[in-house]
């Protein structure tokens, strides 16, 4: 049995009881099997961050025994963005089910999500359940880039093909790709065959078509684990209210730097800037020749100049009117490369419009922007 209970309209727990313990039955009581919860401030600043969700499970430790489901979001600076936590009982289909039929219900109805996970039987089966509300094209399953290629060393026994895979996993290029995937072949079959079982999409950036926004390690998910450490010790209702301060904590560090520099005009978050000032340096060293001024078509040639490794003499073609380039890094990050830089640079053309909505000061100001309440009744609630 479900019960929701919500002390104001920020803050949402739902707990799952049940009657039915090792097949007896208890008329009379009802024993804890599962809580799900959520902040208002999380729901409303996850509008404006990228439509990405990383999702997680930990153990919990101690007297109290269990696994924490975490979700998360992505900012517009590229930092972990806290959504909604669960305490179940493990880790199987029917427990993350739950969990994301919670998460549609009570957090977001977008569409287009893109969902990054590992590879646990439970995650895939209810991505695959239309009755959860993750199936294509409402919500797109990934994979963690780092956890495949973990599975891989174990499963050929070989350090080599993990770092090889990475390597073809991050490829932007379909070429690069293919004959990255060609070595890997000719170096390990059992390794490549491993590897074509998994849906190109999953796990190649290539194929991704930016939906991820590049994001490819479980660095998010396990950066928000640090920030509850400690907490995996906690009974529940400490464990709740735990998150409730450490979160709120989290809003108002960042709501003071997202305010300062939307306030101080600056267009973009600290990270997308620092993306921006590298390229705009490689974007120094091309040369830009107009196909087609008219249809805004151009190519840029990139050169080495006294840049240390680099080879230069490559050529891709620019197209502002469909905002894509040969090099095919905005379609995957959402970001101007170096060599829409480069044109943008020499006939005075703004990059604006090629970085997304949500990477924008707007957006990250605008997700750190709601208040927490100091009602917290909630954390005593009983259905």
């Amino acid at each position: 049995m479900e019960a929701l209970k919500q002390s104001n309209p920020g803050i949402v727990v739902v707990w799952k009881h049940k009657a039915l313990v090792d097949d007896v039955y208890y008329s009379n009581m009802e024993v804890f099997e599962r809580v799900f919860w959520t902040f208002g401030p999380c729901v409303e600043g996850f509008k404006h961050c990228m439509s990405v969700i990383c999702i997680d499970g930990t153990h919990l430790y101690g007297k109290f025994k269990g696994t924490l489901l975490v979700a998360t979001g992505v900012d517009a600076n590229f930092q972990v963005f806290p959504l909604a936590f669960a305490l179940v009982e493990g880790e199987n289909i029917s427990s993350w089910s739950w969990f994301l039929g919670c998460i549609r219900v009570h957090v977001t109805q977008r569409d287009g999500l893109c969902v990054i996970s590992d590879r646990h039987a439970g995650i895939i089966a209810v991505m695959n359940d239309p009755n959860v509300g993750f199936t294509e094209p409402r919500a797109y399953h990934r994979f963690y880039v780092r956890h495949l290629a973990s599975n891989l060393k174990t499963h050929v026994r070989r350090n080599d093909m993990r770092d090889m895979f990475k390597v073809a996993a991050y490829q932007r290029q379909e070429r690069k790709l293919v004959a990255d995937m060609s070595l890997i072949g000719q170096a390990c079959t059992k390794a490549i065959q491993y590897i074509v079982q998994v849906p190109l999409p999953m796990w190649s950036l290539f194929h991704d078509v930016g939906r991820r926004y590049g994001i490819c390690t479980t660095n998010f998910s396990e950066t928000f684990n640090n920030v509850l450490k400690g907490a995996r010790f906690l009974p529940i209702m400490s464990l709740v209210e735990f998150t409730f301060h450490r979160v709120n904590k989290y809003f108002t560090d960042r709501r003071e730097l997202s305010q300062t520099r939307s306030e101080q005009g600056l267009a973009y978050s600290p990270k997308v800037t620092s993306i921006m000032e590298k390229n705009i340096a490689k974007a120094r060293y091309h040369k830009v020749e107009a196909y087609n001024r008219r249809l805004h078509i151009y190519q840029v040639e990139t050169k080495r100049g006294d840049r240390i490794g680099r080879k230069g003499g490559h050529r891709h073609t620019v197209n502002f009117q469909l905002r894509t380039c040969t090099c095919n890094k905005p379609r995957i990050f959402h970001l101007p490369c170096s060599h829409v830089l480069a044109v943008c640079v020499k006939y005075s053309i703004s990059e604006r419009p090629w970085v997304d909505r949500v990477l924008q000061s707007e957006a990250y100001a605008n997700t750190y922007a709601p208040q927490f309440s100091q009602d917290r009744t909630i954390l005593g609630a009983t259905d």
